[in-house]
């Protein structure tokens, strides 16, 4: 009879292990749609770019529900801006497209709710995502106070902050598959909080480059 005992006991244990685990990993993928903000008056966001992610996941569970996620993502941001600009000693307005590619870490806290019907989990997450830049290029669209225009792709890398900050806010579902693993799908708002323009205006000097890309993306992260 004690070993019967024992034996339930282990079984049980072993299932509660299987169904919550310490740490999870998984992979998955997001489109995002990109757009810039500025405290600069003649400096202007000119709508939304699409981009997309792709990346690796961890959940560290800290308790049941409560999850520390982490991991890395590559991450395809872009954007577009007006500034007044210098370009063969003409003086004008450039429209330019951004084409970024950061390495981001994010440190996350995700909440989820208990299972709804022994199905579905709802999850909440805030955090934080410190991104390297990877590479930076630009559609520049150039129109001269005289009327002449010009356009050009250039790499702008040197004319880029090296790193981005930004305060991450997420809601979605889960899903489960199989065991403990499940799929993970919602929306996500990265607000990117410190400016990623080096230097001065070229045709002002006195004023200084100021933008902060931020985006929302739809994601969909299979964790296992």
């Amino acid at each position: 009879m004690k070993r019967v005992i024992i034996l339930i006991i282990f079984l049980t244990s072993a299932n509660l292990q299987a169904q919550h685990k310490a740490v999870q990993f998984g992979f998955g993928g997001s489109v995002n749609a990109g757009w810039f903000a500025t405290g600069v008056e003649q400096y202007s966001n000119k709508g939304i770019q699409f981009g997309g992610s792709w990346g690796f996941k961890t959940d560290i569970f800290l308790m049941e529900g409560v999850a520390f996620t982490t991991g890395f993502n590559v991450i395809y941001l872009n954007g577009s801006m007006t500034m007044p600009y210098m370009y063969d000693s003409i003086a004008g307005t450039v429209q330019r497209i951004f084409k970024t590619k950061y390495l981001e870490v994010p440190l996350i806290l995700t909440l989820k709710t208990k299972a709804i019907k022994d199905k579905i989990r709802i999850y909440g997450q805030v955090g934080f995502g410190l991104g390297f830049l990877l590479s930076g290029k630009a559609d520049d669209s150039f129109t001269g106070e005289e009327g002449s225009h010009s356009s050009e792709t250039k790499d702008i890398y040197d004319e880029l902050a090296f790193t981005r900050e930004g305060l991450i806010l997420g809601v979605g579902i889960e899903i489960p598959v199989y065991g403990s693993s499940f799929v993970r799908t919602g929306f996500r708002f990265n607000n990117g909080f410190v400016n990623i323009l080096k230097g001065n205006n070229r045709l002002k000097p006195e004023i200084k480059n100021n933008g902060r890309n931020n985006f929302i993306e739809y994601s969909v992260a299979f964790l296992f």
